[in-house]
């Protein structure tokens, strides 16, 4: 028979085994990110001088997720990324630069571009597509996977261009 004094020792190594893999669970899916620059714009192409650009995307790349999945080798591979994601962007204005996990770069800030006859895929905001049988408008450009788009009922979704059929 085991004594009271054997239980509690046994519920303590529990309890430390326990908080220990939650410690090192927590550990190991955290990322480390070090900014490394602050740059008032930054761009990969050439900026025309005379041209009217505009502010399309408002703080862009900068949630932890973004920054986890950055898997960009060099600077201009990060910024190419992240003004790709933006129909129409062409530049970003007040960047901030990470190192993701040492060996990764990783951008965000305001996406710059030319506001009209933005598109992408062939879709622009205001066509007319079926989703799912049903007929919607696009109402944004959300990035290079995805819009949102809005019924008869101005119920809004998102929704895939691979998922969009366009209506003439």
């Amino acid at each position: 028979m085991k004594s009271i004094k054997d239980i509690f020792y046994f519920q303590e190594i529990a309890a430390t085994l326990i908080i220990t893999s939650a410690l090192a669970g927590a550990l190991t899916s955290c990322i480390s990110t070090k900014q490394i620059g602050d740059l008032n714009m930054i761009s990969t192409r050439n900026v025309e001088t005379k041209t009217d650009y505009v502010l399309i995307r408002n703080y862009m790349g900068g949630t932890k997720r973004e920054l986890k999945r950055s898997k960009a080798k060099d600077l201009k591979d990060a910024v190419n990324n992240l003004v790709k994601q933006t129909p129409g962007g062409e530049f970003v204005k007040n960047a901030k630069v990470y190192l993701v996990n040492g060996k990764y770069y990783a951008v965000e800030g305001d996406i710059w571009g030319i506001a009209q006859n933005i598109n992408f895929r062939g879709f622009k905001v205001g066509d007319i597509v079926q989703y799912k049988g049903n007929k919607y408008t696009i109402t944004e450009l959300k990035n290079d996977k995805v819009c949102t788009i809005k019924d008869d009922n101005e119920k809004i979704r998102e929704a895939s261009y691979d998922d969009l059929k366009r209506i003439d």
